[in-house]
């Protein structure tokens, strides 16, 4: 390695750095939007196939400019699925860690994070009409994530348990993603519930 490819690493570190929030990033690469989405969606599908219900493959993202949807793949049938992603995080808390406040965690009730989660949902679901190259006949995913530290996979199993959103309009399906979960040995997922 050259003194110029150190310096350049280095360089990059430093930008990453400089980027990174600090706060509930697990899933991110403050260098690469679009390698955070595909990293989410990945761990979804590594949690999907550890439980024997995959229903995608091929993949791949679609990156900046070429966005929205933010990834797509192949259902068994081979039609295209738009793919989604979207954060839930709380703004507050980040600008407490950025402050130096970094115990300021979000406090989250049940209330909070279902009101939070509808209208992380809802945002995505209008963005369908806007989805490039389409048809997508496999359908319109969203794919939720979150690795607050107050969200745990018991409490959020709580407060999802018996609750369905308002069925969106154009969302065949939407999951929501935690963060790696060293009692299970993967990420955690739920299949979120529509009413009707």
């Amino acid at each position: 390695m050259t003194p110029d490819d150190e310096a350049e690493i280095l360089a990059l570190m430093r930008a990453a750095r400089a980027r990174s929030r600090g706060y509930a990033d697990f899933f991110g690469w403050a260098t690469d939007r679009d390698l955070e989405e595909l990293g989410v969606i990945s761990a979804l599908a590594e949690s999907l196939e550890a439980d024997g219900a995959s229903f995608f493959s091929g993949l791949k993202r679609r990156g900046r400019p070429n966005d929205p949807p933010d990834c797509e793949a192949l259902n068994p049938n081979d039609s295209r699925i738009a793919i989604e992603v979207t954060e839930l995080v709380d703004g507050e808390a980040i600008r407490a860690f950025k402050e130096g406040r970094v115990y300021d965690w979000a406090e989250w009730s049940k209330d909070k994070f279902l009101s939070a989660l509808a209208e992380r949902v809802a945002v995505k679901d209008k963005r369908f009409p806007h989805l490039k190259e389409p048809p997508y006949d496999g359908g319109y995913i969203v794919v939720v994530h979150t690795d607050e530290p107050e969200l745990s996979r018991p409490t959020v199993e709580g407060f999802l348990n018996g609750h369905r959103l308002v069925r969106p309009t154009y969302i065949a399906r939407a999951f929501l993603v935690l963060s790696y979960d060293p009692a299970i040995g993967r990420c955690p997922y739920f299949e979120l519930a529509f009413n009707g």
